[in-house]
C-alpha cells in the first residue's frame, strides 16, 4: 500500500526541486576580492550540482549569492556533463571572456566555443563529470591573458591554478569534516571475504567505490548489476558534503549511505538498489533531521524473550545530533513500480527506497509524453490507509520535434493511499500527474497474474 501512495506522491511531488529551500546564511558578507598585480580573473568553487536549477534550489543558494553578488544575472555556461559549478569573475570589465569545450580528443583544431564576451561579464560554469571537460581564456584590455581549467583538486580541496598566475581562487573553504565519518568499508561475508562496498568523502563529497563481482560470495548475481566497479559519483549532492556513514538497515545486508551536509541535513541512498539501477542518487533531505554530528549502527524493534533479554527484529541507523538526539532513518521497504491507466494513457511510477519518485504518462500509442520526478515522506499509518507529503522537483513533457522539455513547474502536496486487494486507490492535492482516485497495481502483481493460466 505504501508503494502506491508513494507512486502518487511522486508523480504530484515532481516539479517541486526547483521550488526548493533557499534558506540559509543570512549572515553572509559578499567577499571582497583583493585583486593582486598580475590578476587577470578570479574563480570560486560553489559546490556539486546536478544543475544549473538545483543550484538555484538548493538551501545554500542565498548565501552564496550574498558571498558573491556576482552570481546574480551571471551567464550560465553548461558543458553537458559535469557535478561541479564555478563562478568565474574577469577583473577588467572590458575583458574579453570565453568558455571552451575541452576534454580528451579536442584539439585547439576543433575546440568548440560554448561561450564568448568582450564585457567583462561573470559566467557561471557547469562542468567536470570524473574529469574536466572546459577551459577557460580572459583577456584584459592590457593585452593579459590566461588560460586555464577550472578544476577542483580532490587531494588538496583547492582549485588547481595555472603555473603562469593570473587566476585568483576567492572559493569559501570546504566544510570541516566530521571527526570519524570520512571512511566506511561494508566489511566482509560470514567467510571473511570482502564485499567490496566502501565509501568515502572527498573534497565535499561522497565517493561510492564497489565491487559487484564480490557480492557473489552473499547470493548476487554480478550480472544483475549495471553500476560500474570502482569509484561512482553521487547525483543529489547538490552542495557540499562533511560526513559519511555506511551501515545496515533491514534483517540481512542491505548497505545503505548516509551524508551529512555542510548545514546538518541527512541525505540516504540504497547501495544496492543504485548498484541494480544506475548510478547512485541521493534523497533530499530527510525531514527532522537537522544539526546531525555522526551516526550509529543498532537494533530496531526491541523486544525482550522469555529471559528478559532485549532482542532486535532488525538492525537500523541512527542519526546523532548536537542535542544528543538519537534519531532512526527512515526506509520505504515497499519501493518498486506501479502500473495505471488513466483514460487512453497509461501511467508508471517508480518509488525508490530512499524516498524518490519517478512517474512516466505514455499516451494512447504507447509513446512517452511526460515525465514528473521529486521526493516523498510517510507521515502517518492508520485505518488501513497511508498517508505521504511530496515535493515535486522535475517536470518533462515530449514535444513534437522528439524533444523532451523540461520545465521547473513547482509543486508541493500531500496524498492518501488505500489497499484494495493487489491494487491502490490515491487520493492527492498538490498534483496535475494523475486524477485522484487513480488506483495503481504493482507491476509483480500485475505480472503474476499475467502468467496465471485459467481453464
Amino acid at each position: 500500500m505504501g508503494r502506491i501512495l508513494n507512486a502518487f506522491s511522486a508523480a504530484a511531488a515532481a516539479l517541486i526541486l526547483l521550488a526548493g529551500c533557499k534558506g540559509g546564511g543570512s549572515s553572509a558578507k559578499p567577499v571582497d576580492i583583493d585583486w593582486q598585480e598580475g590578476d587577470v580573473v578570479a574563480v570560486a568553487f560553489l559546490g556539486y550540482y546536478d544543475s544549473f536549477a538545483a543550484l538555484e534550489a538548493a538551501p545554500s543558494y542565498v548565501r552564496l549569492t550574498r558571498t558573491f553578488p556576482q552570481m546574480v544575472g551571471a551567464t550560465k555556461v553548461d558543458t553537458g556533463l559535469g557535478r561541479e559549478v564555478f563562478l568565474v569573475i574577469p577583473q577588467d570589465p572590458q575583458a574579453t571572456l570565453s568558455v571552451n569545450r575541452d576534454g580528451p580528443g579536442v584539439s585547439d583544431d576543433d575546440r568548440e566555443v560554448l561561450y564568448r564576451s568582450e564585457t567583462g561579464d561573470p559566467v557561471l560554469v557547469f562542468c567536470n563529470f570524473f574529469r574536466e571537460n572546459c577551459q577557460v581564456v580572459c583577456v584584459d584590455n592590457a593585452g593579459r591573458s590566461v588560460t586555464f581549467s577550472p578544476w577542483l583538486d580532490k587531494t588538496s580541496g583547492k582549485v588547481r591554478l595555472p603555473r603562469g598566475g593570473g587566476v585568483k581562487d576567492v572559493s569559501l573553504p570546504l566544510p570541516e569534516p566530521l571527526a570519524g565519518f570520512t571512511e566506511f568499508d561494508y566489511g566482509e561475508d560470514f567467510d571473511g571475504n570482502s564485499l567490496g562496498i566502501r565509501l568515502r568523502l572527498e573534497a565535499g563529497r561522497p565517493v561510492l567505490t564497489c565491487s559487484p563481482a564480490a557480492l557473489s560470495s552473499i547470493g548476487w548475481d554480478e550480472d544483475s548489476f549495471v553500476i560500474a566497479s570502482g569509484d561512482n559519483l553521487f547525483s543529489g549532492i547538490n552542495g557540499l558534503c562533511k560526513g559519511v556513514f555506511l551501515g545496515t538497515i533491514g534483517q540481512d545486508y542491505n548497505p545503505v549511505a548516509c551524508v551529512v551536509t555542510e548545514g546538518g541535513d541527512v541525505k540516504i541512498c540504497g547501495v544496492f538498489y543504485a548498484m541494480q539501477n544506475g548510478e547512485p542518487t541521493l534523497s533530499d533531505p530527510l525531514p527532522d533531521f537537522k544539526d546531525v554530528t555522526g551516526f550509529e549502527n543498532g537494533g530496531g524493534g526491541p523486544w525482550e524473550d522469555e529471559d528478559g533479554e532485549t532482542m532486535y527484529s532488525y538492525q537500523t541507523i541512527y542519526a546523532l545530533d548536537e542535542r544528543g538526539g538519537r534519531t532512526e532513518i527512515p526506509w520505504f521497504n515497499e519501493y518498486g513500480l506501479f502500473l495505471s491507466q488513466d483514460g487512453d494513457a497509461s501511467v508508471e511510477v517508480m518509488l525508490t527506497p530512499d524516498w524518490r519518485y519517478y512517474l512516466t504518462r505514455y499516451d494512447g500509442d504507447g509513446d512517452l509524453s511526460e515525465t514528473y520526478s521529486g521526493s516523498f515522506f510517510e507521515t502517518d499509518r492508520s485505518d488501513g490507509s497511508i498517508r505521504f507529503s511530496f515535493r515535486q522537483t522535475g517536470y518533462g513533457r515530449l514535444e513534437e520535434d522528439g524533444t523532451l522539455q523540461m520545465e521547473n513547474r513547482i509543486r508541493t502536496g500531500k496524498f492518501t493511499a488505500k489497499e484494495d486487494g493487489f491494487s491502490y486507490a490515491v487520493n492527492i492535492t498538490g498534483s496535475d500527474a494523475f486524477k485522484s482516485g487513480t488506483r495503481f497495481r504493482d507491476e509483480r502483481m500485475v505480472n503474476m497474474e499475467d502468467d496465471i493460466e485459467y481453464d
